[in-house]
């Protein structure tokens, strides 16, 4: 009796972990921090820059397999709650070129480009006031965003995104091997 009753216990906690809305903050600065906040406990991870002596040679996708891959993701999520909270984009003018000038409107209409995309597969988006800026003293894109949805669901969302890049690095393979 005793452990029937240990065992609807642990069912219970599962489920509720399961089906509570987490927090998902990510945050790319200097390193980029992932931070997960379950209704008992915080997971952070830390992902440092590698230097260029230290990477190793892997197989890469381009950067087409990855908007797939992330787009069919953020198909299987919708019912997540993004909160963008800052987004700076490098616009450094050493001298004067086209690039100067196209540069800073290119970033900007890939970041509002994916904020519609965003705004069509989310629950609900919501845009700080001045989240988005260009700043000439920094040298890589930072952002710093929120997602809001149940534990499930992001477990759903990762399976599907690691499916994907099995399947995209499965198919890039077989057309390797016949041609």
């Amino acid at each position: 009796m005793a452990g029937v009753q240990i065992g609807l216990i642990i069912i219970f906690l599962l489920f509720f972990v399961l089906t509570r809305r987490i927090f998902v903050r990510i945050i790319r600065e200097e390193n980029t921090n992932i931070e997960i906040h379950l209704p008992l406990l915080a997971l952070c991870l830390t992902i440092k820059k590698k230097s260029k002596s230290e990477k190793k040679e892997t197989e890469k996708l381009s950067v087409r397999a990855y908007i797939r891959i992330i787009a069919g993701t953020l198909n299987r999520v919708r019912g997540c709650e993004v909160l963008v909270e800052r987004v700076a984009l490098p616009c450094k003018f050493d001298s004067f070129s086209q690039s100067t000038l196209l540069k800073p409107f290119g970033y900007q209409g890939l970041v509002y480009a994916i904020i519609a995309y965003l705004r069509s597969k989310a629950h609900r988006l919501i845009l700080y006031d001045n989240a988005i800026i260009s700043s000439p003293d920094i040298t890589e894109a930072q952002y710093r965003i929120t997602l809001k949805l149940r534990l499930f669901e992001l477990i759903y969302a990762l399976l599907t995104f690691r499916r994907g890049v099995y399947e995209e690095k499965r198919a890039r393979r077989i057309r390797y091997v016949g041609e």
